[in-house]
């Protein structure tokens, strides 16, 4: 088993008390790619909540055995998960291969936060002041689930109740991202005149963040 798993990094995560696996991707390590010396930190942005996290991708599927399947269809895309190579995950899990990161099509998850005494849209580096007052109007949390949590909600996600064991918050899970409420987020886009169709790499570096530089080097 790998001791350690980086961005690009396909990785598979068995069941916890079956031989059953599923498959996913480190999109972003939070730790090795934004808290390191060559990177300036921004205390506004939310990564310091999510610095022992990794952003992950995880494809469909259900498989018997942990090899690999040619065919990868993403099923939850940019959730932050506590580090799947983390001796804290109880989970057993192993590198799968690798497949190369287009930065370009990388989305993080949308917070609606009290921060630094405003409510602000967070995503990413991006940190946007709103004229909303009452935080309570927006039921999306700050918090992140451990890999364990992530692998009983693809297979709840994928019709296989059977397979859950353990803790399994699904409504939490999905309180995590201002994406899973498009009504609302769309609301939110449309208040701050922001487009809400504008991937993240295009938005971030209109604003002077260019995500390219966690990856080129």
């Amino acid at each position: 088993m790998s001791k350690k798993l980086n961005q690009g990094d396909l990785f598979y995560l068995q069941l916890e008390g079956l031989d059953k696996f599923i498959f996913g991707q480190i999109l972003f390590d939070v730790e090795k790619q934004y808290f390191v010396s060559s990177i300036e930190q921004d205390h506004e942005s939310y990564f310091g909540v999510y610095e022992e996290c990794q952003l992950i991708r995880m494809y469909k599927g259900i498989y018997d055995k942990p090899d690999l399947p040619e065919h990868l269809e993403t099923l939850i895309d940019g959730v932050f998960i506590y580090r799947v190579d983390s001796k804290a995950n109880r989970l057993k899990w192993g590198k799968a291969g690798h497949l190369k990161i287009d930065y370009q099509s990388v989305e993080f998850p949308e917070i609606i936060g009290d921060a630094h005494g405003s409510i602000q849209l967070l995503r990413g580096e991006l940190h946007i002041k709103t004229q909303y007052k009452d935080i309570n109007d927006f039921e999306i949390s700050w918090s992140a689930e451990y890999p364990e949590v992530l692998a009983n909600e693809c297979v709840h996600l994928q019709g296989r109740e059977d397979l859950v064991s353990g803790e399994h918050y699904s409504d939490s899970f999905k309180e995590m991202d201002l994406r899973n409420f498009p009504e609302l987020r769309d609301k939110v886009y449309r208040d701050l005149n922001l487009d809400p169709d504008k991937s993240y790499y295009e938005l971030s570096k209109e604003m002077g963040f260019d995500l390219a530089r966690f990856y080129e080097h």
